[in-house]
């Protein structure tokens, strides 16, 4: 379960971020999570609830977007949305090899009071 190394992560991140910033308390935490990253939602979610427990990020929003994996057709440039085991371009039906979205794995925003 790598979420939770993930989620620890995240967590010493933003509260270097709170410091630098001289946040008092982090209201909300956005992250962005790719459809290629190997990153389950709910496993990030119930790692975070307990990681954040009894510390100043108990009350803290943790919001996921999930990002669509998307790629470009070689052929015609056509942007489309793939999946792991169909690339082909519903234009020109070439194999797509251009991935442009979907291995997002990042902190987006994190929202605080001084």
């Amino acid at each position: 379960m790598h979420e939770v190394s993930i989620i620890q992560s995240v967590i010493d991140i933003v509260l270097k971020k709170s410091e630098e910033n001289k946040l008092k308390t982090i209201n909300k935490i956005s992250l962005k999570i790719g459809d290629f990253s190997g990153v389950a939602k709910d496993s990030l979610m119930f790692a975070f609830q307990g990681i954040s427990k009894e510390t100043v990020l108990e009350n803290t929003e943790l919001v996921i977007e999930r990002v669509k994996a998307t790629g470009e057709c070689n052929q015609c440039n056509l942007i489309f949305e793939i999946e792991h085991f169909n690339k082909l371009c519903p234009k020109c039906n070439k194999f797509c090899s251009s991935i442009l979205t979907g291995h997002e794995l990042y902190i987006d925003t994190i929202e605080g009071d001084k």
